[in-house]
């Protein structure tokens, strides 16, 4: 039998002094000769946190798992394979699937029996709920230290850390103080990023981060999400760079023009459109073409402070076109055939009866309770399908009628009706260089090639629009 061994520290400290590592290697390869099994290989991960399973010699081990490369997998400990009951869950199936024995070695579980598998679950509940109190304990630590005005993580552009202490850069608060002033003149954060060399997701950042009035306070939640709306401010122990009344002044005129922005200019696909490389979602813009034109547009503006994108523009005229000429097409739904229905009572009721015989056979010890419990899945299943098929069928012909009747009125609606409509119909767009994938609500994925010319350009911008064009 080939056996397979994997360890696992979760700190860097840990991963480079080796020892933990070493002895959890030394005492798996001790138990796999004791036991007469080759080993195959040894995976490590060093520094690599078990709270999910983006470990290199983890997924490396799938995929020789995949190809039956190994018969059983020893472990020093169950939460070194992973501290997530979904995780842990998934990975057993999965190992199940492939006829791969699971063994760990301290706590003597082995899953070829039920009461090992049964412990496993409970040792991994054990193991995630240790994980849920260290992280709630560090985040208690965090928010004692956001209250006494300390911070934590990385400093903002304008300042720098010194002897532990966190002074401000001059020259850097003097573009901070400028871009503050400009907000708070009206310009947008695209014309100020201009302004100051910036990208116009640093000046976002910058506008939004209350650190340069000398407060402090929570920005993201446990899972590294920014925090919409309204957060408690600490007084922090920087020094500010900018007063809490040009703060407040320069977000007012901000929320201001964006309520304008967004009476004057209605997005048709927003939320919608995604580019597979970045993976996050193309942003709307009006831009004004070079002879006075407005066009509707959607970017892949950078995210970040790295400004990383990767410049794709699509069109929103062209993509409205192919999208009603689309509307009918996919639309067209053919009625399903009446069928005569069965006896669907009866089916009912013979299956109960069935399951019912099953249940009383569990006490007869000539019976496996193995065997009952696959019968009972079956019988469960077939069940389950017949009440499925009598589950009422909506009513596609009229459902066929107001799709026609909408593409009849649409060239009449207003672009919120037509944004509400898209909404309504679509789930997801995926714009890729050469071909747009749509997610419809009823579930299908349909793929249109991508037309050239304005539709698609490379460079982020239609070709006929200087690079800087105004963006409204």
């Amino acid at each position: 039998m080939k056996a397979a061994i994997y360890t696992r520290v979760s700190t860097p400290g840990q991963a480079i002094n080796g020892e933990s590592l070493d002895m959890q290697k030394e005492r798996l390869i001790e138990y796999v000769k004791a036991h007469n099994w080759e080993l195959y290989k040894a995976y490590e991960d060093g520094g690599f946190s078990g709270k999910d399973t983006n470990r290199p010699a983890f997924q490396q081990m799938i995929k020789d798992a995949e190809l039956k490369k190994f018969d059983v997998l020893v472990v020093y400990k169950i939460d070194r394979l992973s501290r997530s009951i979904l995780d842990f869950h998934t990975t057993m199936k999965f190992l199940e699937k492939q006829n791969i024995s699971f063994v760990s070695v301290t706590q003597q579980f082995d899953t070829t029996n039920s009461m090992g598998r049964l412990m496993l679950a409970i040792l991994v509940d054990f193991a995630n709920f240790e994980r849920e109190i260290n992280v709630d304990r560090a985040y208690d630590t965090y928010f004692s230290r956001l209250k006494s005005g300390l911070s934590s993580g990385d400093i903002p552009y304008g300042y720098k850390r010194e002897n532990k202490k966190i002074i401000i850069v001059p020259e850097e608060a003097d573009k901070v103080k400028q871009i503050f002033e400009l907000a708070s003149g009206g310009l947008s954060a695209s014309k100020i990023a201009r302004e100051v060399s910036f990208t116009p997701d640093h000046v976002k950042s910058i506008l939004s981060n209350p650190f340069y009035t000398g407060y402090v306070c929570r920005r993201r939640d446990k899972y590294r999400r920014r925090i919409k709306g309204e957060t408690e401010w600490y007084q922090g122990q920087q020094e500010a760079i900018i007063s809490v009344e040009l703060f407040n002044q320069a977000s007012e005129v901000r929320k201001s023009k964006r309520i304008m922005g967004d009476r004057k200019h209605v997005s048709l696909f927003s939320k919608l459109i995604y580019c597979p490389k970045c993976g996050h979602n193309l942003t709307f813009c009006a831009k004004k073409m070079h002879n006075g034109n407005l066009i509707y547009a959607y970017e892949c503006m950078p995210i970040g402070l790295d400004g990383l994108h990767c410049n794709q523009y699509l069109r929103e005229d062209p993509l409205e076109l192919i999208l009603i000429d689309q509307l009918d097409k996919i639309y067209k739904i053919r009625l399903p055939e009446e069928k005569e229905e069965d006896n669907f009572q009866e089916k009912i009721f013979k299956l109960d009866r069935k399951i019912t015989r099953a249940i009383q056979l569990i006490d007869n010890e000539d019976v496996s309770i193995e065997d009952i419990r696959k019968k009972l899945e079956e019988l469960k299943r077939q069940k389950a399908e017949i009440l499925a098929s009598q589950i009422k069928k909506p009513d596609y012909g009229k459902i066929n009628e107001k799709l026609k009747s909408i593409k009849q009125v649409y060239p009449f609606a207003t672009r919120e009706e037509k944004s509400r409509l898209w909404h309504m119909i679509i789930n997801r767009i995926s714009a890729k260089e050469d071909i747009l994938t749509i997610e419809w609500k009823d579930g299908r994925i349909q793929k249109i090639p991508r037309p050239k010319g304005p539709f698609l350009s490379t460079r982020g911008y239609p070709p006929s629009a200087p690079p800087h064009k105004e963006i409204l």
